[in-house]
């Protein structure tokens, strides 16, 4: 594409350490893709960026964190310890990206392409074979989370990082998979870990004791994210829901906000979890009258 004076003058003024310094404040998708398009000289900064800079803990992550596993080794002291600087670098990014990976490959799956098999990447499963292989996103998933979030103390910590993907997951425009939802990630890092206690039947839901916990560290995750409607959205997904229980969904925004500083974003959340509630049952009544 053309490029406009603008747009590349400044990489011929500013020393490259200088131009690679200031795309460290770009979000890690932005140097990853973007920046790499406007110019030579900015796409060899973004690389620096990438490679030394302070993105270069999740662009490892992102490229070694399947391959650990699938290669059946242990995580080596450094390898453990550049996952968790990723981790501390952005940990809602490490999680979209990994969303963002599995989504990619799935795709390129139903688009025909004969070098992705649909088990590696759709299923997360090592226990789902096709044609000998086996698949190593579900594992994989499973060994970081637990490398950089050793306790369940990182329960609120983790809450706040799935911010990125239930965003991702509510504005793309098009459904939803079960395997790349945060109930999943959350199932996968308390499975992997050996805890079972806020898993409901068959872990696949968070129980509802838990959700309607004033001290739950889900509770504590979600004050850091921005939008109601987000909110909303993740706690109904985290449960499998009769239709005569779909109404607990403000009890649980209440409770889960009980505690929040900001009685503000407390309300909206409440709020926006009974507007959630309103437009279910009307779905719901619209699908009973057809």
């Amino acid at each position: 594409m053309p490029r406009r004076r603008s747009q590349t003058g400044f990489t011929g003024i500013l020393p490259p350490e200088l131009v690679e310094r200031c795309l460290e404040f770009l979000p890690f998708e932005e140097v990853h893709t973007n920046a790499k398009q406007v110019s030579k000289a900015m796409r060899s900064a973004a690389r620096r960026c990438l490679t030394r800079g302070r993105w270069r803990p999740l662009k490892y992550v992102v490229e070694n964190a399947m391959v650990t596993n699938a290669l059946e080794r242990p995580s080596s002291a450094a390898e453990t310890a550049t996952f968790r600087a990723a981790w501390a670098v952005d940990p809602r990014q490490v999680l979209l990206e990994f969303i963002l990976l599995w989504n990619n490959k799935r795709e390129s799956c139903l688009a025909g392409d004969s070098t992705i098999l649909t088990d590696t990447f759709w299923n997360w499963d090592r226990g789902n074979t096709l044609a000998g292989m086996v698949g190593v996103f579900k594992p994989s998933v499973a060994r970081f989370l637990a490398l950089v979030e050793p306790s369940m103390d990182g329960l609120g910590r983790l809450t706040m990082a799935l911010e990125s993907v239930e965003h991702h997951l509510e504005t793309r425009g098009r459904g939803r998979y079960r395997a790349e939802m945060p109930i999943t990630l959350l199932r996968l890092w308390m499975e992997r870990l050996g805890e079972f206690a806020l898993l409901g039947d068959y872990h696949r839901e968070i129980t509802l004791d838990e959700l309607l916990n004033p001290e739950s560290l889900v509770g504590s995750g979600l004050e850091s994210w921005a939008e109601p409607s987000d909110m909303a959205s993740f706690i109904f997904w985290l449960r499998e829901w009769d239709s005569d229980e779909i109404h607990r969904l403000s009890d649980i925004a209440l409770a889960l906000s009980m505690n929040w500083q900001d009685r503000q974003k407390s309300g909206a959340f409440v709020a926006a979890a009974v507007f959630f509630v309103a437009r279910l049952r009307s779905d719901l009544d619209e699908e009973s009258a057809a």
